[in-house]
This record gives C-alpha cells, structure tokens and sequence, in this order.
C-alpha cells in the first residue's frame, strides 16, 4: 500500500491526475490506487471546464463591448424616458426634515475682491472694504430639496462716494448639488444683482440662477436666467455675532421662504421635461433658501489688498 501510495504522490499534479482517491480510510490514513483507466475521462472534464471559462469571458468582453457602443442618442433617450417616469412619482422624493446645517466653511479669500481700478470713481479706498462671505444651508425650489453642504461663498466690496453708499460685486462660487434621486445637479450662480445694504426690512438681495447639468443636457440650461432671475429677499434668522476680532469676522443667518422660480430656460427639447420633474415654475411658498453664514471684512486702507484685477473677475452693479 505504502509503494502504491508512492508512486501515485510522485505523479500527482493539475496536468495530469493518475491517481483516485478511495472513500475508504484504512489504517487511519487514506489509501490510493492507479487510475490510468480513468485518466482520459479527469482531462477532460479539466478541458471542459477550461472550455466553459472561456466562453464565459467572450460574452462578458460582448457585453462590455455592447455597452460600450451605445450612442449619445440613445442616452438622451433613456434620459428622457427615466426623467418622464419621475414626473409619475418614481425616485424623486422631499425629504421630511431638514438635517442640521453645518458650520460654514471657515477661512476668507480676498482673492476675488474688487481691486482699486474697479471701484467707483472718486472712491478713496480708507472709506471701502472688502467682503468675503462663506454660507451653507438648505435649498428647497420645487422638488429639490438639498442641503448646501459643499458651501457657497460670495466676494463684493462696499463703501462710500461723496457720502453716498456704493456696492461693487467681486465673485461668486458654489459647488454643483445632486437632485436626489436624478442624475442632475444644480449649481448656484449669481444673476446680476446685490444689494447688501440692511435695512429694518431685509438684511439683502440677491439674484441667482440655478444651473442644470446632466447626462444629454445642454451647456447653458438653468433654472432662471439674469433676465428673468431667481430674486431673493433675505431676511435675517440669526443676530450677528463677532467671531473674531483681528481679522474681524462676523456670523449671521438669513433666509428666505416667499421667492417665485420660473420654469428652466435654455435646455433644448428636454425643458419640458425637466419643468415637470423639478416642478418649475414654482410659486411663492414652496421655495427656500436658508443660509449660515460667516463674512470676513478688510479695508481697502490694509496692507495686501490687491491694486490691480486678476482676469476673470466678475464686474457686478455698483450703488
């Protein structure tokens, strides 16, 4: 048993399997024994084995490679018909509670503030500053409602010309949000008009439009346009506090729930389509826009404020 067990062991390997094992266990060890009759039939059950591998793979490459070629005309259809079914009510859900806002993004660029050149005429730069506000909050316009997580920030300048109170816009960015339960998002732009001037009535203006992007959605579509704009009327929910003294930056809240928003405009033959599935145009109090915000301030009079504009700046309503 003890030679035959040998040379069974000696002439074992994956290519060529001479040997059975019996189900019997004799003297608590397994026992062996030739199996040249049965050689033919171990390879080729390997073979067919390896066969059954490899048509597997030559489908799986086919299915990869059908994916692969469907055309951008095909996409732009299943984006219609997946965003028609939403207008029935399928994946697009309000959320029920808002999730607590988090605190804004901290720090302040000053790189996008007005430079000198832009200020209004006549304009001494001891009399203006520079305003760098970072915000995060929550946005319901018809069926979005997301939280402004990513943060937006805004950059202007403001001071006085003979005594009058004037504005410059500098910039404004913000990171794209995803449409639950689409593959849209949207990104907030500014629309071309400010007014941070508070009064007993608001804290301040400001016109948006909504970009849409997406799968198949043309460059340019967006919820309001600087024409026809998404108009806010913020009015403030959080006193401000001093949060830092040197540099002096200060925190407050604004919202507003009272804003109108016009159906999308620049988005070929799918805007009826996303009309109704983001529920545009929407009404006035279905709509808001709640902010947390922090604004670092800096005289045009300090050290490291820049003379010159950098290229690119966005040239707003002064008042």
């Amino acid at each position: 048993m003890a030679a035959a067990y040998s040379q069974c062991s000696a002439d074992f390997s994956l290519q060529n399997f001479p040997c059975r094992e019996k189900s019997a266990m004799l003297d608590g060890g397994r026992s062996f024994e030739p199996a040249d009759s049965t050689l033919h039939s171990e390879v080729a059950m390997l073979r067919a084995a390896r066969t059954a591998r490899a048509v597997r793979t030559v489908h799986a490459d086919r299915s990869v490679s059908s994916v692969r070629s469907v055309r951008p005309a095909r996409l732009a259809r299943r984006l219609v018909l997946s965003l028609a079914a939403l207008t029935l009510g399928v994946g697009v859900t309000a959320g029920s509670a808002h999730a607590a806002a988090p605190a804004p993004v901290p720090g302040a660029d000053f790189s996008a503030c007005p430079a000198l050149s832009e200020l209004p005429e006549g304009a001494d730069p001891g009399d203006w500053r520079c305003e760098a506000m970072t915000a995060v909050g929550h946005l319901t316009l018809g069926r979005i409602d997301q939280s402004l997580d990513k943060g937006m920030a805004i950059t202007f300048a403001e001071g006085t010309v003979n005594g009058e109170f004037r504005q410059v816009f500098g910039a404004m960015t913000a990171a794209p949000v995803r449409v639950r339960g689409t593959w849209l998002e949207i990104t907030p732009r500014y629309a071309g008009y400010f007014d941070f001037q508070s009064n007993d009535q608001r804290r301040g203006e400001l016109n948006l439009k909504f970009g849409v992007s997406g799968p198949a959605v043309p460059s340019g579509c967006s919820i309001g346009t600087d024409e026809d704009p998404v108009r806010l009327v913020l009015k403030e929910t959080a006193a401000s506090t001093v949060v830092s003294q040197d540099p002096l930056v200060v925190a407050f809240g604004v919202a507003d729930n009272r804003f109108t928003a016009p159906r999308t405009s620049g988005c070929g033959r799918l805007g009826p389509v996303l009309d109704a599935v983001l529920r545009m145009p929407s009404p006035a109090g279905v709509n808001s826009l709640e902010l947390d915000a922090r604004v670092s301030l800096r005289g045009y009079g300090e050290a490291g404020v820049a003379a010159s504009s950098p290229s690119g700046l966005i040239s707003g309503i002064s008042r």
